[in-house]
This record gives structure tokens, C-alpha cells and sequence, in this order.
């Protein structure tokens, strides 16, 4: 959607209210548009046009005069957020070649003009058989004048008819033309009115022919910089033709192409395999407007006209209302509906919102069996140490699969947006280059991020061979950021404190892997206490020649008669599936064999402590 800011005239219009006839002629002189705009601290107070200073030439004004004095066409103002069909028609409702933009505080902001709304304008809207005789529905009675008479005489002929341009003549013939512009330049320069039309006139005259197509008079005025083209048939001048004129019929056209889009976006949106509701929102109520045909067999058609809050909850729909204030869209927030899971992404443009729900709950029970298969398996290969290592890592994938699921979903969500809007585009004819880099650059963009993503799952997987020297920090990161969705998910903080550049030697995906162990202990022990405002501490602290890394939850801590046997093997405090009793003994096999490390537990002030004991690599 183009708003009206975006089409804003850099021209300049505003003159103070205390301007003189002379300063607005000299403002009208340079915007080439014939009018002068009036502020007072910046606010748009009136408006003074070039037909206005026509009228009041007969009564002998002097250019000394207040120009204010002599405005009399009403100041119509409009928000500069305003979709472009709104300019339309206030331009079409009050017959005006200009509409001022303001802000939220009156402020000025700029001008829109009349002539430069074609240039916004999809060729789509004027892509049709219309010829310029459709636009002419009655014979049009033409003022003309001879190139003999004087300026004055032509300036007179304006008033006493009201016109704002005359068709001049040489032996009767149509040979140029005179303008209320025309004649402000005259004034301007301070040319004499009893001057010959003669010497002053605008010439060629442009002519073209009643059956010409409006799309090729539209061009020819973008071409001219004119804003209007005399009619001839059968060479015989029959009408003055107004690009006002051909933006009148326009406009019925260009409504009709927007809404032909919406039916076409909605289309599109009825193959979505997410849930799509469209809301109308009134100052009295919210009304589910329209839903796709995934939301109506997900919930029902039972809702379509009803308030949202007979679907979602009045706590929940509150907080969807204060995120779209706040953020102004929200993403992937998690919600439940009937017992569902959802996440639900969406935004608001006006009165309609619109929210996009995805179905997570068979996600979210195929991450629990598939991580049933996986523990199960363990059971079956666990033979040695080594092959307890590889085994402790089968067992996170299930999880880890998850991870990459929460990863991926917000750019896998918005390139199918971006398929959309080229779809459309191209649909459309309106497939510009730049915009196709654009998006091409954005998608290439999401791709990244997505490869990225997966490298690092990768090199999580793939063991070490040998000791190297690596930094503590960046594999702490390495371990977080594997989680980070999850952790995301359940609302948990985590914070890195007092860390320092500082050197091991061991082997950095085992070392990964012995962060992630303890972290996903800590995340499931402070989902499963509901703890409010969860968090997870990670610091470090030197002492001599080794390192402490500290790993501090707020989950309440451990039951003091288990906590000495939390690192044996098949030890676990959860139920049934959900532990294996494997991670936090292959946690300190890992750093006892593999980095010449300890590592113990204790319950701090608000939960557990896991300190880790490595020595620091020799320079």
C-alpha cells in the first residue's frame, strides 16, 4: 500500500501569514503549481491559489497587499499516512488540484499534487479501452479569444466566465493558448496587461484526437508536463481535456483493481497450510471479519461476524492488542486455544488485523515420541565410555531437532512472504527490477541465516579428534545458541557475566557439549517448577592456575538426599521418558577423561550451582 508521504512534492509552497501578493506570486513562481500555502507556527491556515489572484486583479490591487486577504478556497488537509486512494478522493469531493499533509499535530508536512498521482498510479488502472470521447460526456462550450486582444481582455474573459484557460486564435484557428498560470508569470514579471496576446502566448498549441486512448494522453502529459490537452475531431477543436478531468474517471477504475488484489491476496491465502483470521476492528467492537479455509475447518464458520473474544479469551486477546500497539506485529508468540498449541504471527493496517495461527501440537508430540525412540536406542548401544559419549549425543536430537524446528520457522515464514509478493508482482505486471533485487537480497539474506544454522547443529555432531587450544567463551556461546529457541520459548533469561578472554586445551565440541548437558537440566528444572521470571547465570572466575565456570538457575535447587547421586549413570529425576540418567554422568566422564576437569553441585540462595574446575592452557 503507497501512503501519501511517500509521494510527497519537494517543492516549496509555505509562506508566513503575513506574506504579500508579490511574495506568493514569487512562491508560485517557483513551485510552477499556483499556489501559495499559508502557516502560522507551522500550521496550514490557508491557501491561496493562482485563480484567486486572477479574480482580485480587476479590482486594482497592489502587490504590497496581504495575500491572505484574498484566499478564499477552503484548506483541505490530510494525514500523511493516508493511503494514495484517499487522495483521490478528496481531489474528486472537493475539486481541488492539491491536498496539504499534515501530522499528528496539524504540523506541515508537504503537498500532494494532482498531476503527480499519475505517476503513482499502477499502469493496470488505465490499461483499458477507454478512449478520450469517453471522458467528454457533453459538448463543451469553448471560450476562445483573438491573439490581438490584450492580456487584459483575456484576463477579463477568465473572470466573467470563471475559466482558468482560453483558446487563442489567429484568422479563426486554434494556435496556442492562455492560462490563469500564464497570466501570474505576466504579472510576476511585471509584464504591462495591455501587452498583445501575440507575443505572449503559449505555443504549439498540443492537440490530440477524441478517439485517442487515455493511456497515450496520460503519457503525453507526463512527457509536456502539461495539464491540459485540446480535443480535436475532424480538426475541429471540440474540448479542453483536464488531467482533473481524466482523474475523475480513474478513480472508480483504480478502487476496483485494489479490491480485485485484496480478492486475489485472499486467493492465495485460502492454500496457506497456517490459520488466517482478518479482524475489523470499530471503537465499540472486533469482529472476525474473514477467515481462510484452513481457520474455517481448524474453528468453524460459526465465528465469522462474531467478536474475536468467542474464539480467543479477553486476557489473551488484550495481550495480542497490546503487542500490536507496542511492537506493531507480533511473531511466533505461543498461545493455546481448546487445548492446542498455537503460534500465532500477524499485524495491523487500519481497522483489520490480521493473525496467522500455526498448529504446534503435533509438533510438539512427534518431538516427545521421536525422543522416546531415541532414548530407547541408547538402552539397546550402550556397551563402553566412548560409545556412552556418542550415544548422550543421539540422545539430544530429538531435542536438538526441536531447536532447529524453532530456528528455522520465522525465515522459512518470511520467504514464503516474499514468494507471495513476487507472485502478486509478477501477476500483476508490476515486477520492477529494483524490487526484485530487493527481495532477492532479502531471501538471500534468510538463506544465510538458515545454512548458518545448520553448520552449527553440524560441527555440534561431529566429534573431535584431537586436543587443540580453543577459548572458553565462544563455545559457551556455541552450546546458548543451540538452545536459544527453547530457552526463547519458556520465557528464560540467560546472562553472561565477568567473562574474559581465556584459553583451554581439550576438545571444544565435547566441551559444547557438556554446557548444552547442564543447561537443558536447568531449562527442564525451571519448567517443570513453574518458576516465574526464570534465569539462568553463567560466570567465571579465576583461581591460580584454572578456571571456574559457574552455572547458577533459580529453580528452587536440588532435593538434598539425591544431590550426591545426580552424576552416577541411569541416575534420574524425571519420569518415565523424559530422562535418561545419561547426561549428567557423560557430563563429567566428558571432563575427567577428555579435559583433566571436575565438577561439582551445590544449592545456592535460589537454586542449583554447577561449578566446572579446568586448567588454563600454557601460553
Amino acid at each position: 500500500m503507497i501512503v501519501l508521504s511517500k509521494i510527497i512534492s519537494k517543492k516549496s509552497f509555505i509562506v508566513s501569514k503575513d506574506a504579500t501578493i508579490d511574495d506568493a506570486l514569487s512562491i508560485m513562481h517557483n513551485n510552477k503549481n499556483g499556489a501559495a500555502i499559508f502557516v502560522e507556527n507551522n500550521i496550514p491556515i490557508a491557501i491561496i491559489t493562482e485563480s484567486n489572484i486572477v479574480n482580485a486583479l480587476k479590482n486594482n490591487i497592489t502587490f504590497e497587499q496581504k495575500a491572505i486577504d484574498f484566499a478564499t478556497k477552503p484548506v483541505i488537509t490530510a494525514h500523511h499516512q493516508r493511503p494514495l486512494e484517499y487522495a483521490f478522493e478528496q481531489i474528486n469531493e472537493f475539486n481541488i488540484r492539491r491536498i496539504i499533509l499534515v501530522d499528528e499535530s496539524k504540523k506541515y508536512v508537504g503537498v500532494v499534487l494532482q498531476e503527480e498521482l499519475f505517476n503513482y498510479l499502477e499502469e493496470d488502472v488505465y490499461k483499458i479501452d477507454l478512449k478520450i470521447f469517453h471522458l467528454i460526456k457533453e459538448p463543451q462550450i469553448l471560450i476562445t479569444i483573438d491573439e490581438s486582444e490584450t492580456i487584459q481582455k483575456a484576463l477579463e474573459m477568465m473572470q466573467v466566465h470563471s475559466i482558468g484557460s482560453i483558446i487563442v486564435l489567429e484568422n479563426g484557428n486554434a494556435v496556442g493558448i492562455v492560462t490563469e498560470k500564464d497570466i501570474l508569470n505576466f504579472t510576476y514579471k511585471k509584464i504591462e496587461l495591455s501587452h498583445t496576446l501575440k507575443e505572449y502566448i503559449s505555443k504549439p498549441l498540443i492537440t490530440i484526437e477524441h478517439d485517442l486512448p487515455v493511456i497515450d494522453a496520460i503519457k503525453l502529459m507526463k512527457n509536456k508536463n502539461i495539464r491540459r490537452l485540446i480535443i480535436k475531431k475532424d480538426s475541429v477543436v471540440i474540448a479542453i481535456l483536464t488531467n482533473r478531468d481524466i482523474i475523475k474517471q480513474l478513480k472508480g477504475n483504480y478502487n476496483r483493481i485494489l479490491q480485485s488484489k485484496v480478492n486475489h491476496a485472499k486467493e492465495i491465502m485460502n492454500y496457506l497450510p497456517e490459520s488466517i483470521i482478518e479482524i475489523y476492528s470499530s471503537s465499540e467492537q472486533n469482529i472476525i471479519h474473514w477467515m481462510n479455509k484452513k481457520a474455517l475447518k481448524e474453528f468453524g464458520e460459526i465465528y465469522i461476524d462474531l467478536a474475536i473474544t468467542n474464539l480467543f479469551s479477553q486476557n489473551l486477546w488484550d495481550e495480542i492488542l497490546l503487542d500490536l500497539r507496542t511492537e506493531k506485529a507480533i511473531e511466533n508468540k505461543q498461545i493455546k486455544i481448546d487445548e492446542k498449541s498455537f503460534e500465532i504471527s500477524g499485524s495491523k493496517n487500519g481497522n483489520y488485523t490480521k493473525l496467522i495461527l500455526k498448529d504446534i501440537s503435533k509438533h510438539e508430540n512427534e518431538k516427545k515420541l521421536l525422543q522416546k525412540e531415541v532414548y530407547k536406542e541408547m538402552h539397546k548401544r550402550l556397551e563402553n565410555e566412548y560409545l556412552l559419549m556418542q550415544q548422550s549425543k543421539l540422545a539430544t536430537m530429538g531435542e536438538m531437532i526441536g531447536h532447529i524446528a524453532h530456528q528455522w520457522r520465522q525465515p522459512l515464514s518470511q520467504l514464503g512472504g516474499i514468494f507471495m509478493n513476487l507472485h502478486a508482482l509478477c501477476e500483476f505486471d508490476d515486477l520492477k527490477p529494483d524490487e526484485v533485487k530487493e527481495k532477492v537480497n532479502r531471501g538471500n539474506k534468510l538463506l544465510k541465516y538458515m545454512s548458518a544454522t545448520i553448520e552449527d547443529f553440524r560441527h555440534f555432531f561431529q566429534p573431535n579428534q584431537n586436543k587443540q587450544k580453543f577459548e572458553l567463551q565462544p563455545y559457551i556461546q556455541n552450546a546458548i545458541n543451540l538452545i536459544d529457541a527453547s530457552l526463547s520459548y519458556y520465557n528464560i533469561e540467560i546472562e553472561l557475566q565477568d567473562f574474559e578472554s581465556t584459553y583451554i586445551d581439550g576438545f571444544a565440541s565435547e566441551f559444547s557439549q557438556v554446557i548444552l548437558n547442564i543447561l537443558n537440566n536447568a531449562k527442564d528444572a525451571l519448567v517443570l517448577n513453574k518458576i516465574k521470571n526464570p534465569k539462568i547465570l553463567i560466570s567465571c572466575k579465576r583461581e591460580s592456575e584454572n578456571i571456574i565456570i559457574l552455572i547458577e538457575d533459580n529453580a528452587g535447587g536440588i532435593d538434598p538426599y539425591i544431590i550426591e547421586n545426580i552424576f552416577d549413570l541411569y541416575f534420574t529425576t524425571k519420569k518415565n521418558i523424559q530422562g535418561s540418567g545419561l547426561g549428567l554422568y557423560m557430563t563429567r566422564l566428558i571432563l575427567s577423561t577428555k579435559m583433566d576437569g571436575t565438577i561439582d553441585v551445590s544449592n545456592g540462595k535460589n537454586g542449583a550451582i554447577f561449578s566446572i574446575k579446568l586448567k588454563i592452557a600454557q601460553k
